[in-house]
């Protein structure tokens, strides 16, 4: 049951007009660094503005909007046109129907994302660019997205405009807040990602912990929005 639910709802994510905007939105980072990369050929510090680009506006603006639409999207659609109702009524473990919607919402973010970080980081990076400056940015926009299409999964049946909410809480918190404050980054789902980013660009913003943590808070932020998702599902007034 899951495998149809995953490929059903990766389908009916991908194949929309809001598809198409979120394209244009994560090509944003890409022009970025292609305009800089053409303007400061054999800049110096292309590593410090690699960094700032991932650490500002990559993991928490970029990363975290795709993966907030396409989470709410995975259960927010069916919830809007009815047919949610049928969902519920399978006898399937309500954990594993989110599981799949989850998996779906965050296969789609990371077929947006992925493309886009690696042609930032060729067009910033330049003849400096490693493996290494690569994987780790992508370990923490892969990680960071999972918990933001979790939380965006669970927001969705919470709310009524939960993309409205999420993208207050993208802009204000994440994007402003929690980037330049020490004391709410702690708060904050897209620092943790920043963590895999400083670990391989040292330049940027001071990680607010070291990896293992990172990796810890990140699994229970999934596993907490993912097990509040199945009893949302088993216990809200639907649609």
């Amino acid at each position: 049951m899951i495998l149809p639910v995953f490929q059903l709802t990766l389908r009916a994510l991908l194949l929309q007009r809001r598809t198409l905007v979120l394209a244009l939105v994560v090509c944003a980072p890409v022009l970025t660094a292609l305009v800089y990369g053409l303007a400061h050929p054999a800049d110096s510090n292309v590593h410090k503005f690699y960094s700032d680009l991932m650490q500002e506006l990559f993991v928490p603006a970029v990363g975290a909007l795709v993966a907030l639409v396409f989470g709410v999207s995975a259960f927010g659609d069916e919830r809007e046109d009815g047919t949610i109702l049928y969902l519920v009524a399978t006898p399937q473990p309500r954990i594993q129907l989110v599981i799949a919607k989850v998996a779906a919402a965050w296969a789609a973010t990371m077929a947006l994302l992925g493309p886009s970080l690696v042609l930032t980081g060729l067009f910033g990076l330049g003849g400096d660019v490693t493996l290494s400056l690569i994987l780790w940015p992508l370990i923490g926009v892969t990680l960071a997205t999972l918990a933001y299409c979790s939380a965006s999964a669970w927001l969705s049946l919470l709310a009524r405009r939960p993309v409205v909410i999420g993208i207050i809480y993208i802009l204000l918190w994440e994007g402003s807040i929690a980037t330049y404050a020490t004391s709410a980054q702690k708060l904050s789902i897209s620092a943790y990602g920043r963590v895999f980013v400083a670990h391989a660009l040292p330049q940027g913003t001071a990680p607010v912990t070291g990896m293992a943590a990172a990796i810890v808070v990140l699994a229970i932020v999934i596993a907490g929005t993912a097990l509040g998702t199945a009893r949302s599902l088993a216990t809200a007034d639907l649609p």
